[in-house]
């Protein structure tokens, strides 16, 4: 798995994971929100998916939802700081 898609509608936690996953070999592409993501997977299908589960626009439940109705194959952690 080399390329991850990095979902949170906090900067902050975007900037943190793409520089330390970048610094360990990873392709990091970032999104803050439900909306940016599901644009950036037809684009480019990642290797994993994390995903903050509070987004502003949706959940990481329905936003797992519909990245599984395209992608099944892709692996998708939900995280949450709640």
């Amino acid at each position: 798995m080399s390329n991850i898609l990095v979902i949170d509608d906090d900067a902050d936690i975007c900037t943190l994971l793409n520089r330390f996953l970048s610094k360990n070999g990873f392709t990091v592409t970032t999104a803050y929100s439900g909306k940016a993501a599901l644009e950036s997977i037809i684009n480019n299908v990642p290797d994993i998916v994390l995903c903050d589960f509070r987004l502003e626009d949706m959940n990481g439940s329905e936003l797992l939802e519909k990245i599984k109705q395209n992608n099944p194959q892709v692996p998708v952690i939900i995280m949450t700081g709640y």
